[in-house]
């Protein structure tokens, strides 16, 4: 999604759109993903105080731009929404921890196959892939 359809959109939902706000969608909208608020801090070009993020992440996480998850370590994570931002994963390079986005949804055979073994319904879907990535098996 373009930044100008997601703030009008966010705005059409009665968010009023900071600096920092728009700071923060542009950072997921240009592929950041799986970002915890420190992540967040220190992405921003601007310097705004702990609760500035956090306040702002929440707002975006309420309007619907945003999601969150807990990380492996207990950490919070922000992802933004498929109503933004396509569903993907990530491929992370276990010995450079380098990590690539994969833009492409799992098989709609193995969400079916989920939903019907398991008695759930997904919603959305993040995977994560692990292995080596072409630099390092080149050496």
């Amino acid at each position: 999604m373009k930044r100008k359809d997601a703030y009008d959109l966010l705005r059409r939902s009665g968010l009023r759109m900071t600096k920092i706000k728009k700071e923060i969608v542009d950072l997921f909208l240009d592929g950041g993903c799986g970002l915890s608020a420190r992540d967040v801090m220190e992405e921003l070009t601007s310097t705004p105080d702990a609760s500035t993020v956090y306040r702002s992440l929440d707002s975006l996480v309420d309007k619907g731009f945003l999601r969150h998850s807990v990380g492996a370590e207990g950490v919070v994570q922000y992802r933004c929404t498929s109503a933004f931002y396509p569903d993907h994963g990530h491929f992370c390079c276990v010995d450079c921890g380098g990590i690539i986005a994969v833009r492409k949804n799992l098989p709609s055979a193995f969400l079916e196959t989920l939903e019907r073994e398991y008695g759930v319904r997904v919603k959305s879907a993040d995977f994560l892939l692990e292995g080596k990535c072409l630099k390092c098996r080149r050496s």
